[in-house]
């Protein structure tokens, strides 16, 4: 299902916005709707990455989260330089533990 969504420009800025349908060679509408699932994906990217550096997730779970691929996810926790909390001692031996459990699984 689509809906209409309208919404209030200046004129700088609909003048900008024709000088760069007549680069893309795309009409108006489909421009705005282009950079708007942009920003979309950049909000849930950045809201997602936000959740991976407080350690609420995992990195597969904010690629999740973001609805995109993990190496997508990779590349913008790299590019942000967002790095998760450290793991203490405890948490990094289970972290070992399932990995190494995941590796027994995929080698079987």
């Amino acid at each position: 299902m689509t809906d209409v969504v309208s919404t209030r420009l200046d004129e700088k800025e609909i003048e900008e916005l024709n000088k760069i349908c007549e680069k893309e060679r795309m009409d108006r509408s489909s421009l705005i709707r282009k950079f708007l699932l942009n920003q979309i994906e950049e909000y849930r990217l950045k809201d997602a990455g936000e959740k991976y550096r407080k350690g609420l997730v995992s990195l597969a779970e904010a690629a999740i989260l973001a609805k995109v691929s993990i190496y997508v996810m990779m590349d913008y926790v790299d590019r942000e330089k967002i790095q998760p909390p450290s793991l203490t001692d405890v948490e990094m031996e289970e972290e070992l533990k399932w990995a190494k459990k995941l590796f027994e699984e995929m080698n079987q």
